[in-house]
């Protein structure tokens, strides 16, 4: 995360409240982020609640549990939940463990972060993220899909731009 992209997201932040939707009226599910080191399991349970992928959800899932369970629930309330939840530790620590590298201690600070752009039902592109203050829309994108060229400017684009001359490593991976 290059110093000018955290000013940006803490400038951004400033003018908006905190996600307060949920249950029916909900547009995207997002959670919070409250586990250090979770982001990139954050940022797959924001795809596969809020994107294409959740109408592709086994009905007896640990995912179709965490839907359930957390519709109702404020953002903070969701958030305690996945802090409390055995399964999505489990989940998260298999997958954390799982790769060639070494998965980061808990505890540790890292500049490397994850950020899930879902296509909404309403078409529009959802910025998710569980360390901002809820999804962001960053705009209409029709029928077009999340790898298209208006939904790469919308998205990753905006953010590879935003870090300037910095060192903006980055990668995608698509849900499919």
């Amino acid at each position: 995360m290059s110093p000018q992209w955290y000013a940006a997201r803490e400038t951004e932040d400033a003018k908006i409240d905190w996600h307060a939707e949920m249950g029916t009226a909900e547009k995207i599910m997002w959670f919070q982020q409250t586990i250090r080191n979770a982001c990139g399991s954050m940022g797959v349970l924001h795809c596969l609640l809020s994107g294409e992928a959740k109408k592709h959800i086994m009905p007896d899932s640990i995912i179709t549990k965490i839907r359930d369970e957390c519709s109702s629930l404020k953002y903070r309330e969701r958030a305690q939940y996945l802090y409390d939840s055995p399964e999505f530790e489990a989940c998260h620590a298999a997958v954390a463990h799982g790769g060639e590298t070494a998965a980061p201690d808990a505890e540790d600070d890292s500049d490397l972060h994850f950020v899930a752009f879902v296509k909404g039902d309403d078409g529009h592109l959802y910025e998710l993220e569980g360390n901002r203050k809820g999804p962001l829309d960053r705009g209409d994108i029709g029928t077009e899909d999340v790898l298209s060229e208006k939904a790469l400017d919308l998205g990753i684009r905006r953010i590879i731009k935003m870090c300037g001359e910095e060192d903006c490593r980055y990668s995608v991976t698509a849900l499919a």
